[in-house]
């Protein structure tokens, strides 16, 4: 099923990916099952075990593999996940001009998601991403660098706030851009200090909410898409 991987100018953590998503499009490996350990796939494809954990990680925060601790790797039992593989496996090498789209998309929505927000949702709604934020802080205490966490709570933060709006079709749209940015948000979350600028950032824009001032969470949330965009370019 699995072979060692070609040295090219395709990142090593690529061609991992790639080998797995076809593994599992394939019908190769089904949902809930457990992949060899780390140490055979890393024998098996010819790659070190961080290149493997890497490509292992994108995966779990893509939603396609669960990784539990002190038993093992397996593949997501959540809903179907052949069609989100899909679009994953060829989200992988997204181009400069398509990531500056994107962001211009997020700036318009998600501004104007930050500031509905504001306008409409009770204090409870704004506690609890509040909540969300601490907690995130708190359990990297001890795994700062574990992109599977910060991954998720990205994504929950985000679309929590467009809840927060009450327009359901926005959350439906938010839903959609979120999976479409899932290599993007994985890429950018692999560049140092990044995740914890972006939990403070998030932060930032709750006290904003808190606070009930329009013009200042809009302005913390557009720092906040700004510097990520600028960051992602840069490390590409």
């Amino acid at each position: 099923m699995f072979g060692p991987i070609k040295r090219d100018p395709t990142s090593v953590y690529e061609q991992v990916l790639k080998q797995l998503t076809a593994a599992i499009m394939h019908g190769d490996l089904k949902p809930g099952d457990k992949l060899p350990s780390e140490r055979s796939l890393a024998e098996m494809m010819g790659v070190s075990r961080t290149s493997l954990r890497e490509a292992l990680k994108m995966l779990a925060a893509a939603g396609m593999v669960n990784i539990k601790h002190g038993q093992g790797v397996f593949i997501s039992e959540k809903g179907s996940p052949f069609n989100v593989l899909i679009k994953f496996a060829g989200k992988v090498n997204i181009d400069d001009d398509t990531v500056r789209d994107l962001f211009e998309l997020r700036k318009l929505l998600e501004t104007q998601n930050a500031v509905w927000a504001c306008q409409r949702a009770e204090n409870s709604v704004i506690d609890n991403l509040s909540e969300i934020v601490e907690q995130t802080l708190n359990s990297l205490n001890d795994t700062k660098d574990d992109l599977v966490i910060l991954a998720r709570q990205d994504s929950e933060f985000h679309t929590k706030l467009a809840e927060a709006t009450g327009n359901k079709v926005i959350v439906r749209v938010m839903h959609d851009l979120l999976d479409l940015l899932n290599d993007v948000r994985c890429q950018t979350l692999s560049i140092p200090d990044r995740p914890l600028k972006s939990l403070n950032e998030h932060k930032e824009i709750v006290e904003a909410l808190k606070s009930r001032s329009v013009d200042l969470v809009k302005e913390k949330m557009l720092v906040h898409l700004n510097n990520v965009e600028a960051e992602l370019l840069k490390n590409r």
